[in-house]
């Protein structure tokens, strides 16, 4: 839904594994479709659910991280479909605009709901620290980890420093040792050895795995350095180059490929268990005939990735930005893609409750105009509220602005005066 990075698209990125949650929540997503097509055919609503989907997966063979699949193209059809039968059994046969009577003291009351559940979206900045971390993990080079696949290429040298580098420093260090620097590394300079990459074992014993982990924490910035050699660009996965890891679903930190770009993922209350909210990602830098120096570097606040001194990639992990109250998060499923919900569904809902009440306040123009205006301001009301008290990215911002407004002009398009 929101691509943050794209690749070289490629049928290898094709995957048509079958998760049950997975399907259910895709024919979910697509009933919708359905129901507003209920006034038409089946027919047309199979073909425009099928091309629809079909254009979703295909974008997504040029999306960073996402997973094409034929079996999402068969859920999503299904799930227009399914949205098409319910809505004739409910709404019956008649063609033609419906219509929802809404009395105006039960819309004014929409107004004071829509502020509540505005003001439940604002969080003061997260913290991005490494509080968060586990102990229990291991540092590996290589990626053979149960259900997971493997990374292919070679490791010829391995460092990580509990500081930021810059990018001068990071420079100085390919040129010379390590030492030159004044302050040693954790971990490194070291190689890995062909049986350690070949296993994807833990590359330090357990003391040294603690000290690992109590200076990282008590800093909460690192430097991981890795020259690196890649010997295939269709990898996926990610491939975990360097991981500080139990298992493909936990990590404190993870540096991997894919395709012909990099991600890393670093652990932090803000961006969850996983990095993934949000991880980094560069564009393509990868070539089978070039060996890089990749240093992937946070200071506490910025995650930035080099490949040979050159800033290739950066992500604000202490970035301010809305989030559903944790009661409701408890309420929905795990499975659910809880951060699209948040940005788009949330925002969305409230702008057009709002929207609807200050018609209910003010009374509907006549002129389309002048209701097309109302609906904008009602909408870019609550998009303001957001991003003056709840975001600290301009982008993000204005995209949620924009989705407000977008709402407001919806239910602008739909209300009459009666």
């Amino acid at each position: 839904m929101i691509p943050t990075r794209l690749r070289h698209p490629s049928l290898t990125y094709i995957q048509d594994n079958f998760d049950p949650a997975d399907f259910i929540n895709n024919l979910f997503l697509y009933m919708p479709l359905g129901i507003a097509l209920s006034g038409t055919s089946l027919i047309r609503v199979f073909f425009f659910g099928l091309s629809l989907a079909t254009c979703a997966e295909v974008l997504q063979l040029g999306y960073v991280d996402r997973i094409p699949s034929f079996v999402d193209i068969a859920s999503n059809t299904c799930g227009g479909v399914i949205g098409y039968l319910v809505a004739r059994l409910v709404l019956g046969r008649a063609d033609g605009p419906r219509s929802l009577q809404l009395y105006r003291p039960i819309a004014v009351a929409a107004i004071p709901i829509a502020i509540l559940g505005t003001v439940t979206l604002l969080h003061k900045r997260p913290t991005s620290d490494f509080s968060n971390w586990s102990p229990a993990f291991h540092l590996a080079a290589g990626n053979e980890l149960t259900g997971n696949r493997p990374w292919s290429g070679t490791i010829s040298e391995l460092a990580i420093f509990p500081f930021a580098m810059s990018a001068e420093q990071i420079n100085d260090f390919a040129r010379q040792t390590a030492s030159s620097h004044g302050t040693a590394p954790i971990v490194g300079p070291m190689q890995p050895t062909e049986s350690t990459m070949r296993s994807g074992g833990p590359l330090l014993s357990k003391p040294e795995e603690l000290t690992l982990y109590n200076t990282l924490v008590s800093r909460s910035q690192l430097t991981l350095l890795v020259r690196m050699r890649t010997n295939n660009l269709e990898q996926s996965g990610p491939a975990r180059i360097v991981t500080y890891s139990q298992d493909p679903a936990n990590r404190n930190f993870t540096l991997g490929q894919i395709g012909d770009t990099l991600t890393f993922r670093l652990r932090t209350p803000n961006s969850g268990l996983n990095g993934l909210d949000p991880a980094l990602y560069s564009g393509p830098v990868l070539s089978l005939d070039h060996s890089s120096l990749v240093a992937a570097v946070y200071d506490g606040h910025i995650s930035r990735l080099y490949v040979d001194g050159k800033l290739v990639g950066q992500a604000d992990l202490g970035a301010q930005k809305p989030r559903l109250p944790r009661r409701v998060i408890h309420w929905l499923p795990g499975s659910l893609p809880v951060r699209e919900i948040e940005l788009i569904g949330a925002e969305i809902l409230l702008s057009g409750l709002f929207t609807i009440g200050m018609f209910a306040l003010c009374g509907v123009p006549r002129r389309p105009l002048s209701r097309f205006l109302l609906g904008a301001v009602a909408g870019g009301a609550i998009g303001a509220i957001v991003w003056v008290f709840g975001v600290s990215n301009p982008g993000l911002g204005t995209r949620i602005l924009l989705e407000c407004v977008a709402a407001g002009l919806v239910i602008s398009a739909s209300v009459v005066q009666i």
